[in-house]
């Protein structure tokens, strides 16, 4: 039997489960918690995380023991090499943005991500990514920093 996609997947969601669970767990309480507590939530979603990865791999098992040959497994992972590539091209996008953000500044930081994800998507630079990453950036900046009141790193504009 070939291992397919969906047992990778779903092996994959336990995984990142169980390793959410696991932080989860590590937020303390208080006493003016309610019943539920800070660590309820990311508790809640990290069985989601595991049930549902379970519920994948026992799919994928199904279809893998219903598929007696291993040529349209095969046939399911062609292509994948190139898949992996485009996906860690994005990883790299969300690494820069990570070490860029602390020196320019959620406002900028947020703006090239933007922009850089549009391009790679393949939407080319032109001035629509360019609006789209200028009102993005800006419409987040509102809605965490003026909304929701949460502090972001202010990069060069600490210097104004």
């Amino acid at each position: 039997m070939i291992i397919n996609r969906d047992m990778v997947g779903g092996i994959s969601a336990v995984l990142i489960g169980i390793l959410y669970l696991y932080f989860a767990t590590q937020i303390r309480a208080s006493a003016l918690d309610d019943s539920f507590g800070p660590g309820g939530m990311p508790r809640a979603y990290g069985i989601l995380m595991v049930l549902l990865g379970l519920i994948i791999t026992v799919g994928g098992l199904i279809k893998a023991i219903r598929e007696k040959s291993s040529t349209s497994t095969r046939k399911e992972w062609a292509g994948q090499g190139n898949r992996v590539l485009w996906a860690a091209g994005l990883l790299a996008i969300g690494v820069v943005y990570l070490l860029i953000v602390p020196v320019a500044g959620y406002a900028i930081a947020i703006g090239l991500l933007l922009a850089a994800t549009g391009i790679y998507q393949g939407s080319g630079l032109t001035w629509k990514i360019g609006l789209v990453a200028l009102g993005g950036a800006a419409a987040l900046w509102a809605i965490f920093v003026l909304l929701l009141g949460v502090s972001m790193p202010p990069g060069v504009f600490h210097l104004f």
